[in-house]
């Protein structure tokens, strides 16, 4: 799953979030493991929900953002629910894509994505991983 609806906030209930048309992918508790395999004892310093939004690769941003604007489109109702139920201190789409071996590596979003964002409340954030390629190399 490479682009991501993420929804938090200190003093959310979790829970709550259930109750929406919406389901959620996955969620953390404020005080719970990071990472529960991990021997880093760092906790989550706030609660969340994770959404998937598109299932398009890391090398698919194009479908990934055609899959945004559709599930904002499609879940608007459903998303205004949700930022404003209580302890919702914020929400952004992050958007996973590859790190290509460039000079400058630039992407743009279209304005429809980031208009409909924009009026859902909604953050964008672009996360870049490295290739499989890379990953092999370190």
């Amino acid at each position: 799953m490479s682009c991501m609806l993420r929804v938090g906030g200190v003093d959310l209930n979790v829970d709550r979030l259930l109750e929406f048309d919406l389901k959620p992918d996955s969620m953390y508790r404020k005080g719970e493991p990071q990472s529960p395999k991990s021997k880093s004892k760092s906790t989550h310093p706030t609660s969340g929900v994770r959404y998937v939004v598109s299932n398009a690769d890391f090398d698919q941003f194009e479908e990934q953002k055609k899959d945004a604007i559709n599930f904002m489109r499609d879940n608007a109702c459903s998303i205004r629910e949700i930022m404003s139920a209580a302890g919702v201190d914020g929400a952004e789409l992050d958007f996973g894509i590859d790190k290509r071996d460039v000079f400058v590596q630039c992407d743009s979003f279209p304005a429809e994505l980031v208009r409909l964002a924009g009026e859902l409340g909604l953050d964008i954030m672009l996360s870049q991983y490295p290739t499989p390629e890379e990953k092999s190399e370190q």
